[in-house]
């Protein structure tokens, strides 16, 4: 009786609503670019950024973003299988971000209303459905699951997941180099990156489709370089890629190519709209976001500390030009 009763307070427990706003601090994050590090920029023109940072244990670790259409709401996903939600602030005049408050912290819940821990967690990827619904991919297990959030992601502290059908090739990916991105086309297809090359010369696995079946391409980007996040955007899906040394720390760049064609040729050749590169603020870029404000196409990233003190978590908005 003992044990049953323990049982069932611990599932009671883990169906409980988590959520409820949580401190958080966001710090102005200039940026002074001189004539070179303007020059890697490219098309990209700061619109702000943030250092974000919160007492609370489980923030941190953020993996992918969406931001709502008007850009004042944002939801993060962390790599330890947490929703993060808050309210963002812009300066209207200049276009620029100014803030971010409203802290939440929900946990994502495997099929029995528990919270995904340790390997089974390792929530990389991130995309709007439609209807209130969101996809998100793992690694080391590879797979995704749906979760009906709602429009306006009240729903995440109880959401159960839903099994996506993926390609069987995906199964057999490396534990750590799986799907870490995803983006949802115009036209309702759903593309799936994975994050390094499996099979030399054959640049990145991107995966398009759905129920009706898939195809695959191969993004040919800068070598060494991970495909850690993507966004879809009126036919252009933008992305993050990623060097990291320690000799020489994290090299970030901005990509963008059209949306893969059903039929199209597999070979995929990205155009770069800009770098971030030392000695501009830079850390694990893994989540991207992209909004109409004010007049301007704006592309946000979030960054990963890897719950480190020896890293930052950084919220950036760049507009795109000409």
């Amino acid at each position: 009786m003992m044990r049953f009763s323990l049982v069932a307070a611990v599932l009671f427990l883990a169906l409980q609503p988590a959520s409820h706003a949580q401190p958080v601090t966001a710090a102005a994050l200039p940026l002074e670019a001189g004539p070179e590090e303007q020059a890697a920029l490219g098309r990209l023109a700061y619109r702000g950024g943030l250092v974000l940072a919160s007492d609370d244990e489980r923030f941190g670790g953020l993996s992918a973003l969406e931001v709502s259409a008007d850009g004042t709401r944002l939801l993060a996903l962390s790599d330890s299988a947490w929703w993060v939600t808050g309210a963002l602030a812009w300066d209207d005049a200049t276009n620029t971000l100014t803030g971010f408050s409203d802290l939440s912290i929900s946990p994502v819940r495997d099929s029995d209303g528990r919270h995904f821990e340790g390997r089974s967690g390792d929530s990389e990827g991130l995309t709007a459905l439609g209807d209130g619904r969101y996809a998100v991919s793992f690694e080391r297990r590879h797979r995704v699951l749906t979760y009906a959030l709602g429009e306006d992601w009240s729903a995440r502290d109880t959401a159960l997941p839903q099994p996506l059908d993926i390609p069987d090739a995906l199964s057999g990916l490396p534990d750590n180099r799986g799907l870490e991105s995803l983006a949802l086309t115009d036209e309702g297809r759903l593309v799936m990156g994975v994050e390094y090359p499996t099979d030399l010369g054959l640049g990145h696995a991107l995966w398009v489709g759905g129920d009706t079946g898939w195809q695959r391409y191969s993004l040919h980007s800068r070598p060494s370089f991970g495909l850690t996040g993507m966004a879809a955007y009126d036919g252009t899906i933008y992305a993050v890629e990623r060097f990291y040394s320690r000799a020489a720390g994290n090299r970030i760049g901005i990509i963008a190519f059209p949306v893969p064609e059903t039929g199209a040729p597999a070979a995929i050749t990205p155009e770069t709209l800009g770098r971030i590169d030392p000695p501009l603020p830079v850390d694990n870029f893994e989540g991207i976001a992209v909004i109409e404000r004010g007049g301007e196409t704006l592309v946000l990233i979030i960054s990963d500390d890897n719950f480190s003190n020896r890293q930052r978590t950084l919220l950036m908005a760049f507009a795109v030009g000409e």
